[in-house]
């Protein structure tokens, strides 16, 4: 399988240390050097839809993570233009574990439908569907109702178009316009238990800028008007998303065939 590294330029030492990670795991990659957040254009920046992110009640996107969106976009469009057919994505705070590399010879084979497989899972508390062994140990199936992390999934390539051609402005981080399937459109799978892990790092360009946007939100809108429209955004999407749950069980949401 073709596998990305996105990772900064500056950012050597996490570029060495995933060198040995995937090194140990006897695993080929090309690496994608990351759009730098510090030094965002005004191109850049017009990828944002912030009217849409008001409406939601969430912060003014961070910087780092919109560098990040664009990066994971870059990523994909090479994965459209020139294949394969799917590709593994993996972000440079990444931990990888020693079954990685037969869960990802699994998935290559194609033995089931997906658009997307997330290896991580972040919030391992909520509950988990089995639907496809992998392996031995390893299971495909859902997660009720979505999780969160981009340190490393599979997409393939109808789905990588898909989202592109759909998802023209960033909204969301990128992992969750990738998960929340009832908004993408992509029938997401995840493994179970996790082939990666989040490093847990601090010094990520996303959490960098985080703070920054949070102060410039609470400069130019008030609290009750925030969080009257996340309650909003959020009684919606509490019912969509059960309704598109039941139709990805089923079946009836994804792209690749």
């Amino acid at each position: 399988m073709r596998i990305i590294l996105i990772n900064l330029k500056r950012a050597a030492e996490r570029r060495e240390r995933m060198e040995q990670e995937f090194g140990a795991l006897g695993l080929r990659y090309e690496i994608k050097e990351a759009i730098d957040g510090r030094s965002l254009s005004a191109e850049h920046l017009a990828q944002v839809d912030r009217q849409a992110r008001w409406r939601l009640g969430l912060y003014p996107q961070a910087n780092g993570s919109i560098a990040n969106w664009l990066t994971q976009r870059e990523v994909m469009r090479d994965l459209v233009t020139n294949g394969p057919d799917m590709m593994a994505i993996f972000e440079d705070d990444a931990r990888l574990t020693p079954e990685l590399p037969e869960v990802l010879a699994t998935l290559e084979q194609q033995r089931f439908a997906f658009d997307v497989v997330l290896l991580q899972r972040r919030h391992p508390r909520r509950r988990f569907i089995p639907e496809v062994p992998l392996t031995d140990s390893h299971t495909a199936g859902r997660v009720r109702y979505s999780d969160s992390g981009s340190e490393g999934y599979v997409i393939t390539r109808a789905a990588a178009r898909h989202f592109l051609e759909n998802t023209p402005k960033m909204v969301l981080a990128i992992d969750q316009a990738l998960s929340r399937f009832w908004h993408s459109g992509l029938n997401v799978f995840y493994v179970d238990p996790p082939v990666v892990h989040h490093g847990g790092a601090n010094d990520s360009q996303i959490e960098d800028s985080r703070n920054a946007s949070r102060q410039e939100r609470a400069e130019k809108d008030s609290l009750t008007s925030i969080l009257w429209r996340r309650a909003v955004a959020s009684s919606r999407r509490a019912v969509v998303k059960r309704v598109a749950f039941r139709k990805l069980l089923r079946g009836e949401i994804g792209v690749t065939r």
